[in-house]
């Protein structure tokens, strides 16, 4: 019985390093990886995350209540680092729309695509034309 203790570990180990060559074989290569170790201007490099936005208030003597987080696309990687550098000032500007989205209870298409265009407005005024689209992540 001593014996065969060592050889079960030994097949174990063999089992566990097969299975790790072929997680690293057989795993989907990166965007970087596929082109040479390139970066890609057109990938996730553009967009900024921001909130989540938590919105609690009485409408009518009922409780509102919301979450809200959006993805800012920016038109290239300088539009990203001014918007990741003035996070605090993106935040001071959407949290108000935010709030306006919600002023009527849970809010509708109509209302979504209102709240987006004058995001994109306020955003483009202050720093200057640099926001391609904003995408919202999480809506409750």
């Amino acid at each position: 019985m001593m014996s065969r203790t060592p050889h079960l570990l030994l097949v174990a180990l063999m089992l566990a390093s097969v299975l790790a060559f072929a997680a690293i074989t057989f795993a989907p290569m990166t965007a970087s990886a596929a082109s040479g170790g390139k970066s890609d201007s057109g990938s996730t490099v553009r967009f900024v995350n921001v909130g989540p936005y938590l919105i609690n208030f009485y409408l009518d003597e009922k409780p509102v209540s919301g979450r809200l987080a959006l993805t800012i696309e920016a038109k290239d990687l300088n539009a990203r680092t001014a918007l990741t550098q003035n996070s605090q000032l993106i935040d001071a500007m959407l949290l108000p729309l935010a709030i306006e989205l919600y002023s009527h209870g849970r809010p509708s298409q109509q209302r979504i695509r209102t709240f987006k265009l004058k995001a994109i407005e306020v955003l483009n005024q202050q720093f200057g034309n640099v926001v391609s689209d904003i995408y919202i992540r999480s809506l409750m």
